[in-house]
């Protein structure tokens, strides 16, 4: 039965950003979204009180690319490398099925919500799988061991937020995967000669 359910609540969160992609949020109803998802407005309501319920579910979809990238990365790159893959294959999906409007709606909502900030879950699994990929990389001395692996992982999630924020402030104008890709190893340099 909780499988069930997953692939219910999948189901309505895929439709969702699709239509928010093609439609745009605003012009999105939350009975588009039960149509596309085939489901029904009791159901609908049974995962999300409204439709800006929805907004705290991208970092879910970040997850679930993670989860696909999981099994098909290659577990002998070295951990300064997997995250640039890594990092490199989310922000292309994002800036090419994600609407940057988008971005700022879950940016906002982070900020005010007194619900659970999703973007800052760590038992999520961007948290828990980047963790692991940062202590390997202590582990095998690529990495300094000036900080943890806790402490690598917050300033590297810092710095996707803030290139995700500064590509959704400056409305998708650039590739956000080609400008990260640039970025991200003047990061990984410091981690590799410590923090």
């Amino acid at each position: 039965m909780p499988r069930k359910r997953q692939s219910t609540k999948s189901r309505i969160v895929k439709a969702a950003w699709n239509l928010f992609y093609k439609n745009g949020y605003d012009e999105t109803t939350v009975e588009d979204i039960i149509a596309a998802s085939k489901t029904s407005k009791g159901t609908f309501y049974h995962y999300f009180k409204s439709k800006e319920g929805l907004l705290n579910t991208l970092s879910y979809l970040f997850d679930e690319k993670y989860e696909e990238l999981a099994a098909v990365i290659d577990p002998n790159l070295s951990a300064y490398d997997k995250l640039l893959f890594l990092n490199h294959e989310l922000f292309y999906m994002i800036e090419t099925s994600i609407d940057y409007t988008l971005i700022a709606y879950l940016y906002s909502a982070q900020l005010v919500t007194k619900d659970k900030r999703s973007l800052s879950d760590h038992k999520r699994f961007y948290f828990i799988w980047l963790t692991e990929i940062m202590q390997e990389g202590l582990n095998r001395g690529e990495f300094r061991d000036t900080s943890t692996a806790a402490e690598l992982m917050k300033v590297y999630a810092m710095f996707e937020r803030a290139v995700l924020y500064d590509w959704s402030l400056f409305k998708g104008k650039y590739s956000l995967s080609e400008y990260s890709s640039k970025l991200l190893p003047h990061l990984l340099d410091s981690f590799v000669i410590g923090l």
